[in-house]
C-alpha cells in the first residue's frame, strides 16, 4: 500500500469514527424534517464527488513534485538546513494561516461569498458539512495553499501529512459532538473545536463572520474573530433562495445574487 493510499484510507476511517460517535452521543432536538434527511446528505456528499472528479486540478503533493522534477529549488527548506519535523510544523503553521485568509477572504467578497455561502446553507452541522464546498472555492483556496507550498519549498511527503491533518481538522471541526466545557476550554486554546465551529455556522452574519481558523485558533486570537459564545446556536442561512438541500439549486447557487 502507498502512502497516498494509506492516507486516503485514514481520513476515510477518521470519517467514519466521528460519525458513529455522532450517532451514538448526538442528542440535540429536530428543528425540522430537513435536518439529517436523505436529501441534505446526498446534496453534501454530492459536492465530495463533484470534487473528486474534478481531480484535474492539481494537488499541493503534485505542485510540489513537479518542482522539484523541474529543479525548481525554492523555498526555504532548499536553502536552509532544517529537520522534516520543523518543516512540518511551519508548513501547517503557513498554510492555515493562508486558509485563515482564503477563507476570511470569502466572506467579505461579494462574488465570492455567493460561491462560499453554499457551505454555510446547510441547516444542520455534522461531518458530512465538511464534505459540502463548492468546487469553485478550489480557485481561492489551492493558489493560496500553494504559494504557502512552494515559499516553504516542503517535501513532498511533508506537504501530504500536513494536508491531510488540515483535512482531518476540517472533518472534527464540523463534527456535532459536544464535549465537556472543561475539555473544550483547554482545547481551545490551541485548536478550533467543534463548538468553535459551529458558531461559524450561524444565521447572524456577525457571528458566522468569525472564527475562520482551520485547525487552529491562533490566527483568529490574533486577527481579533474569535467568538467563544457559550450557548448553543442556530446553524443555516437565512432567506436564501437556493434549497439548501437541493443539490441542483446548491450548484447554480453562485448565480443567485440574493442571500445572507
Amino acid at each position: 500500500m502507498n502512502r497516498d493510499t494509506f492516507l486516503s484510507l485514514a481520513l476515510l476511517g477518521w470519517f467514519v469514527a466521528l460519525a458513529i460517535v455522532e450517532v451514538a452521543v448526538t442528542r440535540r432536538p429536530r428543528h425540522s424534517s430537513t435536518e439529517g434527511s436523505d436529501a441534505r446528505l446526498v446534496t453534501n456528499f454530492g459536492f465530495t464527488a463533484i470534487l473528486l472528479i474534478v481531480g484535474t486540478v492539481p494537488p499541493l503533493a503534485n505542485i510540489a513534485a513537479a518542482a522539484s522534477s523541474h529543479g525548481l529549488h525554492i523555498g526555504l527548506a532548499s536553502h536552509v538546513p532544517i529537520p522534516w519535523p520543523a518543516i512540518l510544523v511551519l508548513t501547517l503553521v503557513g498554510q492555515t494561516f493562508a486558509a485563515y485568509w482564503a477563507h476570511r477572504w470569502m466572506h467579505h467578497s461579494r462574488m465570492l461569498w455567493r460561491i462560499h455561502r453554499v457551505h454555510h446553507a446547510d441547516r444542520a452541522v455534522d461531518v458530512s458539512t465538511s464534505l459540502r464546498n463548492h468546487p469553485l472555492e478550489l480557485l481561492v483556496s489551492v493558489p493560496a495553499a500553494a504559494l504557502v507550498t512552494l515559499a516553504i519549498g516542503a517535501p513532498i511527503f511533508v506537504v501530504t501529512a500536513s494536508s491531510t491533518i488540515i483535512v482531518a481538522a476540517t472533518i472534527w471541526e464540523h463534527a456535532e459532538i459536544s464535549l465537556p466545557p472543561r475539555i473544550d476550554r483547554a482545547l481551545s486554546t490551541l485548536i478550533l473545536t467543534p463548538r468553535l465551529h459551529r458558531l461559524h455556522h450561524n444565521p447572524e452574519r456577525i457571528i458566522h463572520d468569525t472564527n475562520f481558523g482551520t485547525l487552529f485558533s491562533l490566527w483568529d486570537r490574533l486577527f481579533g474573530t474569535l467568538c467563544v459564545i457559550r450557548d448553543r446556536e442556530e446553524v443555516g442561512l437565512d432567506h436564501q433562495l437556493a434549497r439548501p438541500d437541493h443539490f441542483i439549486d446548491q450548484i447554480r447557487s453562485p448565480l443567485l445574487s440574493i442571500g445572507g
